[in-house]
């Protein structure tokens, strides 16, 4: 070896010139797939094991290499990767095509010629596509053309047009931006309010009217309206949590039993109302699909009999039910629409009571499920809102002091005081885990059901017929949906709540009179043997029925008298009268009000032959 003088003097040695490569590492996480290597100008794609497998211009293409090895990629993939490349050399000139297609070729592993081939194909093809968009293009600029020529004719109306459209769009434009206001100040009121309410609900109950007109006057709201809207507010609060569905399908005869179970543990009532109350607490759950919701009426003229224990038992086994005392017609129709819930009204005859309310009108309204909405002023007066009253409701009262039209909306139950023999546990008017496991159990029910009942068409005994029938139209299908001894139970159950529940008008009891003192073989009848029939009758309540007043008690039901009947068959001895055959049609259609035989008699009144 010679040392640095020696090397620096006349004995040069001559060197090749170092030929430089650089190489970057591509890895699949921590593993190493393989080496580009830059050599020559080339980008060599190097395995691990030092195999050089495919070379390329460009470096993204090798690297690209390496990454898809052992990745296969869908046909589907590739094919759209060779489209998109064709396209772009397509679109690049010449020489770049030259230089760039064997590093396309090799990316997608076909032959330079065949890819050389299919630039070809859709070079033509995009210069055919161009040809065709260049024709469209004429031909759309000559029917432009013909256009502009039809539209210079009527330029002026048009316009005018574009003037009024335009003024109309500016019209919108302000008038969405006045409801956009509108719309953002009526939310920060209502957050003003639910803060105030919030605050005052918290204090004692004597003090909210006093800090509600407090609140009326700083927030500029009506008194009234900010009433109604704190006992919505407070409404919401009362009604329970939502609860999960039942994680299972129940059992509904099972179920059923389960709430009669629970209600018989603290009310003492007859098995119809019993059937009755437990099967409105299932109905609570589906009302939303029942055409028709008949109110629960717990009654009796005295205190103490219990109405409220089985209001307040029932309560938590309903859907969404809200406890209401004093309830106004305005909150009510406010909280029916807005929670929709059951509806438990207490003391409700000191409601019906009031005079000039509007209470019995909207249970009325409660009870059909047409969306007849009920309209209020809004808020200081400028707008109208409507409201939805229909739901299901609980009531209980002394005696029945309510209007006919709402009894016939109602299933009516008396509740007689117990007996000293009669025990139950005393009812804590609290929600309990059991209560909270059948309102689960109850929502599966009408998770699962609620299609077939709304389906359903249940049958009914004789005598059943308009608002009867449809009172009791949900309750009878859910019993036949749950077999067993419902199906039998609920028919004795609504026999006995509704045959002779109230006490027929006067001209029904009149009709039901006739009815008794004429015999069918007789097919004419003097006014004035009639009425002496009437008179001897054994109620006492025709004495001094006269041929004028009978006449002018039947009038409005189409019958009249006959002038020239002969009913003793003397020619010679004529008399005014009437036909049997007058009453029938009254009597078929008015006295029809099922009683306790109704499953013994046909629908003509015979009694059914025992098989």
């Amino acid at each position: 070896m010679t040392d640095d003088s020696a090397s620096n003097g006349n004995n040069e040695v001559s060197r090749a010139p170092i030929e430089r490569t650089v190489t970057w590492p591509v890895k699949d996480g921590d593993a190493l797939i393989g080496t580009v290597r830059l050599s020559k100008g080339v980008h060599e794609c190097v395995l691990p094991d030092g195999t050089v497998v495919e070379t390329f211009k460009s470096h993204k293409f090798a690297f690209e290499f390496l990454q898809q090895q052992g990745r296969p990629i869908s046909p589907e993939e590739q094919a759209l990767r060779l489209k998109t490349d064709v396209e772009d050399l397509r679109l690049k000139s010449p020489t770049e095509q030259i230089y760039w297609l064997p590093d396309y070729a090799k990316r997608h592993g076909i032959a330079e010629t065949k890819l050389e081939q299919m630039i070809e194909a859709e070079t033509k093809r995009a210069l055919a596509q161009q040809r065709q968009e260049q024709e469209a293009a004429r031909r759309r600029e000559q029917r432009e053309k013909e256009k502009a020529r039809q539209e210079k004719v009527t330029a002026k109306e048009k316009r005018q047009d574009d003037d009024r459209q335009d003024r109309k769009a500016r019209q919108d434009a302000r008038d969405q931006e006045k409801a956009r206001k509108e719309t953002e100040r009526l939310d920060r009121e209502r957050k003003k309010r639910e803060a105030v309410f919030a605050e005052i609900a918290d204090l004692p109950k004597l003090t909210h009217e006093a800090r509600l007109k407090e609140a009326a006057i700083r927030l500029g709201e009506d008194f009234e309206l900010l009433l109604e809207e704190f006992e919505v507010f407070l409404a919401a609060r009362t009604i329970p949590e939502d609860l999960e569905p039942w994680p299972e399908p129940v059992n509904m005869a099972k179920l059923l039993g389960e709430v009669e179970t629970k209600f018989c543990r603290y009310v003492v009532a007859n098995k119809a109302i019993v059937t009755a109350s437990v099967l409105y607490s299932l109905f609570t759950y589906v009302v939303e699909i029942a055409r028709h919701a008949p109110k629960l009426v717990y009654t009796f003229p005295t205190r103490d009999a219990g109405k409220s224990v089985a209001q307040e038992v029932l309560r938590w086994m309903v859907l969404r039910p809200y406890a209401a005392v004093e309830a106004t017609g305005a909150a009510v129709y406010r909280i029916i629409d807005r929670l929709r819930p059951t509806l438990c009204l207490d003391e409700a005859d000191t409601l019906f009571a009031r005079r000039g309310s509007v209470l019995a009108h909207i249970l009325n309204n409660c009870w059909s499920n047409n969306k007849r909405m009920i309209p209020r002023a809004g808020s200081r007066g400028k707008s109208v809102d409507e409201y939805d009253v229909y739901g299901a409701q609980i009531i209980s009262m002394r005696g029945l002091n309510m209007p006919d039209t709402t009894q016939s909306r109602s299933i009516i139950c008396l509740i007689w005081p117990k007996l000293p023999t009669e025990v139950v546990e005393e009812f804590t008017y609290q929600d309990d885990d059991e209560f909270k496991a059948i309102r689960r159990k109850l929502l599966r029910f009408a998770i699962d059901n609620a299609a077939t009942l709304r389906d359903a068409e249940p049958q009914f005994p004789p005598g059943f017929n308009n608002r009867i029938r449809t009172n009791w139209k949900m309750l009878r299908a859910i019993a036949e949906l749950a077999g067993g001894e419902w199906p039998k139970r609920v028919r004795k159950a609504a026999l006995e709540l509704e045959a002779d529940r109230d006490e027929p008008s006067e001209d029904i009891r009149l009709f039901q009179a006739v009815k008794g003192v004429w015999d069918r073989a007789e097919k004419e009848r003097t006014s004035e043997s009639l009425c002496a029939a009437l008179a001897a009758h054994p109620s006492g309540e025709w004495v001094d029925i006269t041929p004028h007043k009978f006449a002018a008690k039947v009038r409005p039901y189409g019958i009249k008298p006959i002038h020239g009947l002969h009913p003793t068959g003397r020619s010679d001895l004529t008399r005014g009268g009437y036909r049997y055959a007058q009453f029938e049609n009254v009597w078929a259609r008015l006295l029809q009000k099922p009683s306790r035989d109704s499953h013994t008699r046909t629908p003509s009144g015979r009694r059914r032959r025992k098989t």
